[in-house]
């Protein structure tokens, strides 16, 4: 896929997958709460721009570890169709597996290139997560 946008003089503007090095990830679409519990319904494999941002927080005398990496994602990937709904892309609650490790996204936000204006990714905000007991649907 070309990543590059083509502004109005022509030029070639740079998204962040040009800038960036790509990581592989899986993309784990989630059904929580039915009765066998949450299931990872399909996963996707897709490439992206994986940010790791992890450390500790103090708050009453306790410290707590906080993981706000993030993951820039191609708003042409084949899974945002299968997570539409009346229009509206529900990133939240499924889950993404990069780099050996699990991330519930708990947040997602568009982001458009500066040069042009255009959506260029959605950046998703993850949380570290464990997903070994969750069975995938056959």
């Amino acid at each position: 896929m070309e990543t590059s946008a083509t502004c109005m003089e022509g030029s070639t503007v740079d998204t962040v997958f040009d800038v960036f090095d790509l990581s592989d990830y899986t993309f784990l679409r989630i059904s929580r709460g039915g009765v066998y519990g949450n299931m990872i319904e399909q996963s996707y494999q897709a490439e992206g721009v994986f940010k790791l941002r992890s450390g500790m927080i103090q708050s009453n005398n306790q410290e707590s570890r906080q993981s706000e990496s993030t993951l820039h994602v191609k708003p042409d990937e084949s899974f945002i169709a299968d997570i539409t709904v009346n229009g509206k892309i529900l990133f939240v609650g499924n889950g993404i597996q990069v780099q050996g490790e699990d991330y519930e996204i708990i947040g997602a936000t568009g982001g458009q290139n500066f040069d042009d204006g255009e959506l260029e990714h959605y950046r998703l905000t993850l949380q570290a997560t464990d997903y070994s007991e969750i069975t995938e649907e056959s």
